[in-house]
C-alpha cells in the first residue's frame, strides 16, 4: 500500500464519512457557490454534482479506492486511485482548505509514485487547465502534459529514471553483442 509520513494515513471510505465528504465537495465549489442564486438551490446543485461526479466514477472505474485521508487522526482529505493493469489512475484528490499547501497532497502524489515504481507502472490524470495549483505541482513532481482538451490536461508520469536506467542497459548489451560480433568477424578472417 502507499507508504505516507507518520502523521498521514489513508484507510477505506465509510458510510459515516458521508457528511464529511459533502463539506469536502461543497468547498471545492466555489464556481457554484457565487451564483446569484437561492443558497438552497445552490447547496442541491452541489449535492447534485456531487452525485454525478460520484456515479461517473463508480461507472467508469468501479474497482477504484476510495480512500479517506487522514492527519493526525483527523479527515483532512479524499483520495480515488484506480490501480488498472497498465498504469495507477489519480481520479480524484481533494484537501479541505484549512489542510491545503501543507505538503499532503504531495506526500499522497510521492506515495502513488513510488508504489507505481514498485510495480512497474505509470501514473494517470486529468487536472482543470484552471487549477493552476495542482498543474504546478504535478509538474514539479515529474508529470508531463499528453493531451488536452476545452477544460482538462491529461497529465502522465513515469519512472523516468529507471526507464532510462533500462534503456541504458539495454544499449550496452546491444553494443557489448555487437562489439563480440565484429572481434569474432576480425579474428575469422586472420
Amino acid at each position: 500500500m502507499y507508504k505516507l509520513p507518520a502523521a498521514l494515513a489513508l484507510r477505506k471510505v465509510l458510510d459515516l464519512d458521508q457528511a464529511f465528504l459533502d463539506a469536502l465537495y461543497a468547498s471545492r465549489r466555489e464556481d457554484l457557490r457565487q451564483m446569484p442564486m437561492d443558497a438552497a438551490f445552490i447547496a442541491q446543485m452541489i449535492k447534485m454534482q456531487q452525485h454525478v461526479q460520484m456515479e461517473g466514477v463508480r461507472m467508469n472505474y468501479p474497482d477504484a479506492g476510495h480512500y479517506l485521508v487522514e492527519d493526525a487522526g483527523l479527515a483532512v482529505g479524499r483520495v480515488i486511485i484506480d490501480t488498472g493493469e497498465a498504469d495507477l489512475r489519480l481520479l480524484d484528490i481533494a484537501i479541505i482548505p484549512s489542510a491545503q499547501r501543507q505538503g499532503i497532497a504531495r506526500a499522497i502524489l510521492q506515495a502513488m509514485q513510488a508504489e507505481a515504481q514498485e510495480q512497474g507502472k505509470g501514473i494517470r490524470l486529468a487536472v482543470e487547465q484552471t487549477n493552476f495549483a495542482a498543474r504546478g505541482l504535478y509538474m514539479q513532481l515529474g508529470f508531463t502534459v499528453q493531451s488536452t482538451d476545452a477544460l482538462f490536461d491529461q497529465m502522465y508520469w513515469h519512472d523516468h529514471a529507471q526507464t532510462e536506467l533500462r534503456s541504458n542497459i539495454l544499449r550496452a548489451v546491444m553494443l557489448s553483442r555487437v562489439n563480440v560480433s565484429h572481434s569474432g568477424q576480425a579474428d575469422a578472417s586472420n
